[in-house]
């Protein structure tokens, strides 16, 4: 009978021990949602922060892109038209208007062409041709204002006044489509020649 009972106890004992641990080890379906949902919180907030780290770093290698080439196009036009003189010879009956192209004669009396191509600032001189703007970069917008607009080195002096250009540049990065991919920069400036020859 004592042996019985001792079982019986035993028995009991362990049906309670298995049943704690069950009871232990399980999650209710509350705990459950509240984890997911925590966890799909923290995924989303960290995927919101990398998503605008990407944009911002486009954004930036854009401006960068679209800030060096402005430098390069604009210390490059200074030099030649500086070192060079206005070619006005080669523009229809002498005289310049608002163009989109120039044309200079450097230092080596070779005759330099600089013009828009689609969407590339071209260089031009000995029958070859060179882009300007990089790759990344699309010239959007270019225009040359000559002053004066005739040759000032002539006999009849019609034009007395230092040759210089004013040149207007619209630059957009090639990143993407996306307005937080890109970046613009319009920019204008002038150049004055230093040659100034006395007329003959």
């Amino acid at each position: 009978m004592k042996h019985e009972t001792h079982n019986t106890k035993q028995k009991k004992k362990l049906l309670h021990d298995s049943c704690f641990m069950i009871h232990e080890q399980g999650f209710t379906l509350i705990e459950a949602v509240v984890a997911t949902a925590v966890f799909a919180f923290v995924i989303v907030s960290v995927l919101g922060v990398y998503m605008s780290t990407i944009q911002l770093d486009r954004k930036s290698r854009a401006q960068r892109a679209v800030s060096q080439n402005a430098r390069f196009i604009l210390e490059f036009l200074a030099k030649e038209v500086r070192n060079g003189t206005i070619n006005y010879a080669s523009y229809a009956g002498g005289v310049v208007s608002g163009t989109s192209t120039l044309y200079l004669q450097n230092q080596s009396n070779i005759i330099e062409q600089l013009s828009l191509n689609g969407t590339n600032l071209v260089l031009t001189k000995n029958g070859s041709s060179t882009n300007l703007n990089s790759g990344s970069v699309k010239v959007t917008n270019l225009k040359f204002y000559i002053q004066p607009v005739g040759n000032p080195y002539t006999v009849a002096k019609t034009y007395n006044e230092q040759p210089h250009v004013t040149v207007i540049l619209g630059l957009t990065s090639n990143y993407g489509a996306g307005a937080l991919n890109t970046a613009a920069l319009q920019l204008q400036d002038t150049f004055s020649t230093r040659s100034y020859p006395t007329r003959q």
